[in-house]
């Protein structure tokens, strides 16, 4: 296996060592679904706004570089009835550095718009815009982070349950909407993110068995489009553990495996060569004061993910014809993550993916600067409904 880039040597043995808590799926991006009984009765601004930079050095035949320089802001209005009811209004832009199509409006791509509903402390019923991106806590497979950043935000409809024991998420996001006779399909995704603990909570060691699956679906019955239907989708479960070591500058270390599968119903060689695969994913990880360490063996035959890391797949669907059925990939990661102030976050990254059949090495790094703040402008603006 060749060495890792000494760029990326350089990065993790230099820069990092004097700042050492992430989670992978960066803890920083998330956002909480919980309505607080404080909120009840107020109109507030609500400005969530992320600077993100991000390079992917990739030169395998299954994946390009490129690199991701932006900043994506959603400024809305909530309005809580409550602690079970609110809703939002807003609009949510992307704008790309250097980007000179962006101008004016054009820069607010997207509403925001969201109905949220809590009947119990737990579960919350979402309309509109989702807790979308790294909040569905989907492994790196199926879902690669960056699009958190880089894609429309998700809208349909969601589910979601959390305690100390178990964790659901449960959603429709409807990624094109079409009307009768239009000349494109409709096209949605369907996911289910979940988690059970198998220990108890103030156990050290903490053992849980997660199942995720995402569905990816085009084509519709109102539609003039010949396009062929698409049907196709991942499942993943595995073990997960965690042992809390203590207040130290070592927090907490486990190790994780994963199997993973795919399926297309309706495969198309053209553009998807195969119909089933499968993939293994153990993963050592390790947090320290600030900082995550991860390392994993990717070990797949014949797997795609339509959202997923793109170095994890076995073909390339720009160009089918490149194609690795095969994959042994291990992967280092490193992510330093910290909460500046109330309402900023700050995380840098680097990740590595070493290919042992082409003997070649991938990387990428970034960083990440957020505000997600509120500030109230009416207290009780309505008294009675």
């Amino acid at each position: 296996m060749q060495p890792i880039n000494k760029t990326l040597f350089i990065l993790i043995f230099i820069i990092f060592p004097s700042i050492i808590n992430a989670q992978w799926m960066p803890d920083g991006l998330k956002s909480s679904t919980h309505l607080s009984s404080e909120n009840s009765d107020k109109l507030q601004l609500k400005i969530d706004m992320t600077g993100f930079f991000k390079n992917n050095e990739y030169s395998s035949p299954i994946a390009k570089g490129a690199t991701f320089p932006g900043t994506m802001f959603t400024p809305r209005l909530r309005y809580q009835i409550g602690s079970q009811f609110s809703a939002e209004i807003g609009a949510t832009g992307l704008y790309y550095s250097g980007d000179q199509q962006k101008d004016g409006m054009d820069f607010f791509k997207w509403v925001h718009a969201r109905l949220q509903y809590q009947p119990l402390p737990n579960l919350n019923f979402v309309l509109g815009n989702l807790y979308a991106g790294v909040n569905h806590r989907l492994i790196e497979p199926l879902y690669r982070w960056e699009l958190h950043m880089t894609n429309k935000p998700e809208s349909g409809i969601q589910l979601t349950y959390e305690n100390k024991r178990f964790f659901v998420d449960t959603w429709v996001n409807w990624r094109r909407y079409i009307e009768r006779g239009d000349s494109v399909p409709e096209v949605l995704t369907f996911g289910l993110s979940s988690s059970i603990k198998l220990t108890s909570p103030e156990k050290r060691l903490q053992l849980s068995i997660p199942f995720q699956t995402l569905i990816y679906h085009e084509g519709g019955q109102i539609d003039r489009s010949e396009s062929p239907l698409v049907v196709a989708g991942n499942i993943a479960t595995g073990l997960v553990s965690d042992y809390q070591i203590g207040d130290g500058f070592i927090k907490s270390a486990g190790f994780n495996i994963y199997g993973l599968g795919y399926y297309d119903k309706k495969p198309n060689p053209e553009i998807r060569p195969y119909d089933k695969g499968w993939a293994v994913y153990p993963v050592f990880h390790m947090e320290a004061k600030y900082l995550n360490f991860m390392a994993g063996y990717w070990h797949a035959r014949k797997f795609y993910a339509f959202e997923g890391e793109e170095l994890f797949a076995s073909f390339n669907p720009l160009h089918p014809e490149e194609r690795l059925p095969t994959r042994n990939v291990v992967t280092f990661k490193l992510a330093y993550e910290r909460q500046l102030k109330r309402m900023f976050a700050f995380g840098i990254h680097a990740e590595s993916y070493s290919d042992l059949k082409r003997k070649k090495t991938d990387y990428s790094f970034g960083v990440f600067l957020r505000l997600n703040g509120e500030w109230t402008l009416i207290k009780k603006a309505i008294n009675e409904w």
